[in-house]
C-alpha cells in the first residue's frame, strides 16, 4: 500500500513537473515575442526614406512592426504594442492627443526632433551640433572618426544614463541617453548617411539574443550563358572548405542586341553542374527571371524597375511604357490617381508571372530556389507585397522609395521589417572583382570593417563567377577570420518558395520537401534568331510539299484524262 502511495506521489510530481515546463516554455515564447509601434512625423505625412530604413533596422529586434504617422496612431495600436519608436523627421507641434497616447507607451524611444514634447524629455535641453566626426560608445575607451560627419542633437539634463558620446571642441557630449525610468533619446538627424551607426545605438537599447556574425557567400551573375567550368571550380573549392553557400541563378538571359535568347534547358551541362553543387551543400536563390525589362538595357540588371523612366514598371510590354508618372499630365488627381492604381495593377500582374516562371523554370531543371534576389534591388514597395506571396525570405539590399532606384539601402542586420510582408531580409554587400582584384580585396576588408561594433551583424558577400578562383581564395580568408561569426546554411532554416503548381519547403534540418505538379515549360515572349530562322525554314519547306503535292495532282489529273481521250478517239 505504501509502495502504491508512493508511485502516484511520483507521477504527480512528473505530471506537475511537466506541465511546469510548459508554462514555462510558453512564457519564453511570449517574451521573445516583440511588437513595435514607429510613430513619424514627416513634412509630407508619409513614411519616407528614413523612416523605411528605421524599420529595417528595428526589425531586426521586432517580430511584428506597426508604422503610423503621428496623426494615425489610436489607443488600440498603443495596446498592441510593447515598445513605442518615435521619429520626427521635421520639427512640428504635436498634437495633444498624439502626445497624451506616446506618453502612456509601456517603453519608448525618441529619435530626431520633438521629443521635448514628450513627458519622459521635457526637461531636458537639446543642441544641435553640425558635422560632428569623433564619436564613441561610452564603454570604448577612445573616441573613433567618422568617414563622414553626423549632424545630431546632444542632451543635457539630471539623472542621465549616457550611452553615446560626440566631442566638439575637446568637450564630450551625449546624444544618446537614456532616463531613469527607462525612455531612450537618439539624437540622430542624418539617419540615411550613418544607418550602421543607428545600429549600432539600438543595439545598447535592445540587446538581440544572438550576438553572433551571420557571414554568407553568394556566387552570382549565373545564367544561362555562364561557364559552367569556370562555375564548377568554384563550387569545388568552397564545398572543400565544408562551407555552405548560395548560387543567384537567373533562368533566362536576353542578348540585347538580337533578342536572341537562351534557357537552362539549352545549356545540359550547366544544369548538371548546378544540380551537383545543389547536391553537395549549395542553396539556390532566384535572381530574376531574365534581369531585363528593356532589352537595350539586359545586363544591367534592371527587371522590376523602368530605369528608362526611374520609375515601377507600368506595364508588362516594355515598348508600351513610353510614359512617365507624373501628376502635371492629368486635369485633376482623381485622375492621376486612377492613373496610378491601373498602373499598380499591371506592375503586380507582372510581377507575378516573372516570380511563377522563374520558380518554374528553375523547379523543372531540378534546382529548388529558397528565396529571392531582386535584380539590381530595384523594386516598388508594392513589388514587395507581391513577392511575399511567393517567397519567405529575400537576398540583397532594400529600396525605400517608389521615387527612385537610387534609394536602395543595405541592412547591417538579418531583418523581418514591416516593408516586407513578413519575408527575412538577408543583406548582402557585391564585390567586384572581375576588374580590379586588389580593389575588390580591399573593399572586401572595409565592409568587414564597417561592421566590426555590431554584434549581431549579418554580412553576404556575392562573387561574380566570372572573377575566378584566385579572388574567392581571399575572400574566404577574410571572411573566415572574422570573429565570433557563423557560416549561413540557408537549407538550415525554415523557408517556404511557392507557386500555383510548386512548392518548396525547408524545415531547417538541411532537407528540401519538394510538391511539384506536371508544368510545361514557361512560354516566353521571346524566340532566339536560330529559332525563328528554323521557323521560317519549315514553313518554306511545308509550302514546297504542299506546291509538290498539288502539281502530283494536277500531273495525274492531266494523264487520267488523256488516257481517257485516247481510249474515246481509239473506240
Amino acid at each position: 500500500m505504501n509502495f502504491n502511495v508512493l508511485t502516484k506521489c511520483c507521477l504527480l510530481f512528473v505530471l506537475f513537473s511537466m506541465l511546469s515546463i510548459k508554462d514555462s516554455t510558453s512564457a519564453g515564447a511570449l517574451e521573445k515575442e516583440s511588437r513595435t509601434l514607429i510613430v513619424y512625423s514627416t513634412q509630407s505625412g508619409e513614411a519616407t526614406p528614413t523612416v523605411h530604413m528605421l524599420d529595417v533596422l528595428v526589425g531586426h529586434f521586432s517580430t511584428r512592426t506597426t508604422i503610423l504617422s503621428d496623426e494615425q496612431i489610436t489607443e488600440k495600436n498603443l495596446n498592441d504594442s510593447q515598445l513605442v519608436i518615435y521619429i520626427g523627421e521635421e520639427k512640428r507641434t504635436l498634437k495633444a492627443q498624439t502626445i497624451r497616447l506616446i506618453n502612456e507607451s509601456k517603453r519608448l524611444i525618441a529619435i530626431g526632433y520633438n521629443a521635448e514634447q514628450l513627458r519622459p524629455f521635457s526637461k531636458l535641453t537639446f543642441h544641435k551640433q553640425d558635422h560632428i566626426s569623433q564619436i564613441k560608445d561610452t564603454d570604448d575607451q577612445e573616441y573613433r572618426q567618422l568617414e563622414r560627419g553626423i549632424t545630431a542633437q546632444t542632451v543635457q539634463g539630471t539623472d542621465l544614463q549616457r550611452k553615446f558620446l560626440l566631442k566638439k571642441n575637446q568637450t564630450e557630449q551625449p546624444f544618446v541617453i537614456q532616463t531613469k525610468e527607462g525612455a531612450a533619446y537618439v539624437g540622430m538627424l542624418n539617419i540615411l548617411q550613418h544607418d550602421k551607426l543607428l545600429a549600432e545605438v539600438m543595439e545598447s537599447l535592445l540587446p538581440a539574443s544572438n550576438q553572433t556574425t551571420t557571414k554568407y557567400l553568394q556566387i552570382g551573375e549565373i545564367n544561362p550563358v555562364t561557364d559552367e567550368k569556370k562555375l564548377l571550380e568554384l563550387g569545388r573549392y568552397v564545398t572543400a572548405r565544408h562551407i555552405p553557400f548560395l548560387l543567384a541563378v537567373t533562368p533566362i538571359w536576353i542578348d540585347p542586341a538580337t533578342g536572341d535568347e537562351v534557357t537552362l534547358s539549352d545549356r545540359p551541362k550547366l544544369v548538371h553542374v548546378l544540380t551537383q553543387l545543389q547536391s553537395n551543400g549549395a542553396s539556390v536563390v532566384l535572381h530574376g527571371f531574365s534581369r531585363t525589362y528593356r532589352t537595350e538595357e539586359s545586363g544591367k540588371g534592371f527587371e522590376f524597375w523602368d530605369v528608362k523612366y526611374d520609375q515601377p514598371v507600368t506595364s508588362n510590354e516594355p515598348e508600351k511604357a513610353d510614359q512617365q508618372l507624373n501628376k502635371s499630365f492629368f486635369p485633376n488627381e482623381k485622375d492621376f490617381n486612377a492613373y496610378i492604381t491601373s498602373n499598380q495593377h499591371q506592375e503586380a500582374i507582372y510581377t507575378e508571372e516573372k516570380l511563377t516562371k522563374g520558380i518554374e523554370l528553375l523547379a523543372q531543371q531540378g534546382l529548388y530556389p529558397l528565396a529571392f534576389e531582386v535584380p539590381n534591388d530595384a523594386i516598388s514597395l508594392q513589388g514587395y507585397e507581391v513577392i511575399s506571396r511567393h517567397m519567405s525570405s529575400l537576398f540583397g539590399q532594400v529600396q525605400l522609395s517608389d521615387r527612385t532606384w537610387k534609394s536602395s539601402s543595405e541592412s547591417p542586420f538579418l531583418s523581418t521589417p514591416a516593408m516586407l510582408h513578413g519575408m527575412t531580409l538577408y543583406p548582402e554587400q557585391s564585390i567586384d572583382t572581375a576588374s580590379d582584384q586588389e580593389g575588390a580585396n580591399i573593399l572586401t576588408e572595409q565592409t568587414i570593417q564597417s561592421m566590426q561594433h555590431i554584434q549581431s551583424a549579418a554580412i553576404g558577400l556575392s562573387y561574380d563567377v566570372e572573377a575566378g578562383i584566385d579572388g574567392l581564395q581571399d575572400v574566404i580568408t577574410q571572411m573566415d577570420a572574422i570573429p565570433s561569426s557563423e557560416w549561413l546554411d540557408l537549407k538550415k532554416t525554415k523557408q517556404t518558395v511557392q507557386t500555383q503548381n510548386v512548392q518548396i519547403k525547408t524545415a531547417g534540418n538541411g532537407h528540401i520537401q519538394i510538391e511539384q505538379s506536371n508544368i510545361a515549360e514557361p512560354k516566353t515572349h521571346k524566340r532566339s534568331g536560330m529559332e525563328n530562322m528554323l521557323r521560317i525554314l519549315t514553313m518554306v519547306v511545308l509550302l514546297f510539299i504542299v506546291a509538290f503535292a498539288f502539281y502530283t495532282l494536277y500531273l495525274r489529273l492531266t494523264m487520267k484524262k488523256r488516257i481517257f481521250k485516247e481510249r474515246k478517239s481509239g473506240g
